[in-house]
């Protein structure tokens, strides 16, 4: 059985904004950091198997581009756009945390000034 204090604490912490807030920003961080990871190993080995071997004419003024250099050039911008979105993950998981444990802090400290303590 949880002690009263311990259920008011926890009462206290879901009702705390700063640490609903910090709960959801680290689940979306968390979320996009793993679904970046599996789509950058997809996208590494589509790099790998669609790597251009010949070079385009340098003196060319608008070369053309062909089906296999295409494919190329579009897995290498998903894959940075993937990598984007692994940073961006663990940008918004460490500004979760923090603010989690900004709330958590806030409502310890409430509740030790708490009258009748």
């Amino acid at each position: 059985m949880i002690a009263a204090s311990t259920r008011a604490m926890l009462h206290a912490l879901t009702r705390s904004a700063l640490v609903m807030a910090g709960l959801l920003l680290l689940a979306v961080g968390v979320g996009d950091v793993i679904a970046g990871w599996t789509k950058i190993g997809q996208y590494r080995e589509l790099v790998r198997a669609t790597a251009s071997i010949e070079r385009p004419d340098p003196a060319a003024l608008f070369p053309t581009a062909n089906e296999g250099q295409e494919r190329y050039n579009i897995a290498v911008d998903k894959l940075a756009f993937y990598q984007l979105v692994v940073t961006a993950g663990r940008t918004l998981a460490a500004i979760g945390f923090a603010l989690m444990a900004a709330g958590v802090l806030h409502v310890r400290i409430r509740t030790l000034r708490a009258p009748g303590r």
